[in-house]
C-alpha cells in the first residue's frame, strides 16, 4: 500500500522582464564583431597613408575605393556596440554617459596635434551621449529616424556649411559655434553621419549570432553597396548631369559669428555625389552596404573558420588603441602624399603589422587595451560602490 506525498511547491514564476539594474546574462563576444573592426582599421589605414593620385590608374582606383568606406563602418559597428553595452550593464545609462564624455575629450585632445587626419572620437563622444534617449526608441521608429537624419543631412550640408569644420580647445570660448560645427558642417557632421550609428543601433537588436541573419546582412549590404553608384552613374550620362564638387572650401570667420544659412547654395545635382564624404545619400547608402555586406560576412567567417580569424578578431578588441596610436604616428612619419605609392604600402605595413605583433602580445598577457580599460572605467566605478 502506497501512502500519498504531498506535491512539491512550485517555484514562483519569474518576472516578466529583468530586474531594474540587473545585469543580463553575459554572452560570449560576437568574434565577427571584432573581425570586423579589423578589416575597418585597415580600411582606414589605407584612407590615412595610402593617397590617391588621380592617375586613373589601377591602383588609383582601388584606393579611391576605399574613401569613405573605413568610417561608416567603424559608425555602424559603434551603434552596435552602444546597444550591447546597453544590455549587458548594469545602470547602462550611466556606463554611456561615462563612455561619451571619455571620448569626447579624448577626440578634442587629439585635435590639438597637428595630423592630417580628421579626427572623429568626439562624434563618437556626441552619438554615445545621444544613446541613452535614443535606445528607449522603439525598432521602427528608430529606422525611420536613421533614413530621415541621412536625408535631412544631404540639405543642411549644402546649405549651412560657411566655415573651419574642426573644434579644438581654443574654439570654446564660442561654445555655440563648436557646437554648430560638430552637429551640422564638420568633417563628421552629426547630420548624415549619425544615420550611420542608428543602423548600428537597429541592427545591436537582432540577433546577430544567427547564421541566418548574418547572411542577409552580407546580401543586403551587397546589393546596397553596387546599386547606388550604378544608379548614380546612369542617371549622370543619361540625363548629362554634372556633380559639382561638394562644399569643402571653409572659411576663417572674421569678427563675430552667426550661424550660416544660404539655402540658395542646394544643388540637386550634387545629390548623386558619390564620393567618400560627400554627405549626399548616393554615399550613405553604398557605405551602409559596404558596412552591412562586412559585418555580415565578418560573423558568418568568425563562426565557421574561429582558428583562422582569431588573431584579427584580437587586433579588432584594441580598435580604440589603434585609432589613437595611428592618429599620434602623424607627428613622427613623413606626409604620405610627399611619398611614391611603394613608400606609402611600406609604412602602411609596417603600422599594420607592427600594431598586430603588438595587439597578440597585449591581449595574451595583460587582456584588454589600456584606453579600452579607460572605457570600462563607469563599470569598475560601478562594481566598487556596490561590493
Amino acid at each position: 500500500m502506497t501512502t500519498a506525498t504531498a506535491a512539491p511547491e512550485r517555484a514562483p514564476a519569474p518576472p516578466a522582464g529583468p530586474a531594474p539594474d540587473a545585469p543580463s546574462t553575459l554572452l560570449p563576444r560576437i568574434g565577427g564583431l571584432d573581425l570586423a573592426r579589423a578589416i575597418a582599421m585597415a580600411g582606414m589605414l589605407v584612407v590615412h597613408y595610402m593617397i590617391p593620385d588621380r592617375s586613373g590608374s589601377l591602383a588609383d582606383t582601388v584606393l579611391e575605393s576605399f574613401s569613405g568606406r573605413a568610417m561608416p563602418l567603424f559608425m555602424v559597428l559603434g551603434g552596435i556596440g552602444a546597444t550591447i553595452v546597453a544590455s549587458r550593464r548594469t545602470q547602462p545609462d550611466l556606463n554611456l554617459l561615462i563612455r561619451a564624455g571619455i571620448l569626447f575629450a579624448m577626440g578634442v585632445a587629439l585635435l590639438e596635434i597637428d595630423t592630417w587626419i580628421a579626427v572623429v572620437l568626439q562624434s563618437y563622444g556626441l552619438f554615445f551621449a545621444l544613446t541613452p534617449l535614443l535606445r528607449r526608441v522603439p525598432t521602427v521608429w528608430l529606422s525611420v529616424l536613421t533614413g530621415v537624419v541621412a536625408v535631412f543631412g544631404a540639405w543642411s550640408f549644402q546649405t549651412l556649411t560657411d566655415f573651419p569644420s574642426e573644434i579644438t580647445i581654443d574654439s570654446y570660448d564660442e561654445p555655440f559655434r563648436s557646437l554648430w560645427v560638430l552637429v551640422f558642417t564638420g568633417y563628421y557632421p552629426l547630420f548624415p553621419v549619425a544615420s550611420f550609428f542608428l543602423l548600428g543601433m537597429v541592427l545591436g537588436r537582432l540577433p546577430l549570432r544567427s547564421a541566418r541573419v548574418a547572411t542577409a546582412l552580407a546580401s543586403v549590404g551587397a546589393v546596397l553597396t553596387v546599386v547606388p553608384l550604378v544608379a548614380s552613374w546612369v542617371a549622370q550620362q543619361v540625363f548629362d548631369v554634372f556633380v559639382p564638387e561638394g562644399p569643402r572650401g571653409f572659411r576663417e570667420s572674421t569678427g563675430g559669428w552667426s550661424p550660416p544659412f544660404n539655402p540658395e547654395a542646394f544643388d540637386w545635382a550634387r545629390l548623386l555625389d558619390a564620393s567618400g564624404h560627400s554627405e549626399m545619400p548616393v554615399w550613405v547608402l553604398s557605405a551602409a552596404g559596404s558596412s552591412l555586406l562586412i559585418i555580415g560576412l565578418g560573423i558568418l567567417a568568425g563562426a565557421r573558420w574561429p582558428a583562422v580569424t582569431r588573431p584579427l578578431e584580437i587586433v579588432g578588441r584594441l580598435a580604440l588603441t589603434f585609432y589613437v596610436i595611428q592618429v599620434l604616428a602623424t607627428n613622427w612619419l613623413s606626409e604620405p602624399w610627399t611619398q611614391s605609392l611603394t613608400q606609402q604600402a611600406v609604412t602602411w605595413a609596417a603600422i599594420w603589422f607592427g600594431f598586430w605583433i603588438f595587439a597578440i602580445a597585449w591581449h595574451r598577457w595583460l587582456g584588454a587595451g589600456p584606453l579600452e580599460r579607460l572605457l570600462r572605467i563607469g563599470t569598475r566605478a560601478r562594481s566598487r560602490s556596490t561590493a
